[in-house]
């Protein structure tokens, strides 16, 4: 499977603004045995207007992209759940 394939079968999982709640949530993908990726967007807002060209970075939001067979699973540990 190519690159390109393997891209279209990439489904979200899990998106937070909460790092610490990603790390736990990616944790638990590691220990299942589950491939992701993670994606970070910053959201930034304009500075004062005095300081035109200033920005602050408000908050990242994590996205975790799983294979679109391992959705449910990922979801699943995500929300809590645990394995064995």
């Amino acid at each position: 499977m190519n690159v390109f394939q393997q891209y279209f079968r990439r489904r979200l999982a899990f998106s937070s603004y909460d790092a610490v709640q990603v790390a736990n949530v990616r944790r638990a993908l590691q220990q299942a045995g589950v491939q992701f990726k993670i994606k970070q967007h910053g959201d930034d807002i304009r500075g004062p207007a005095l300081v035109p060209s200033a920005h602050i970075k408000a908050a990242t939001e994590y996205r975790l992209y799983v294979d679109r067979d391992d959705v449910e699973l990922a979801r699943y540990l995500a929300g809590g759940g645990t394995l064995g």
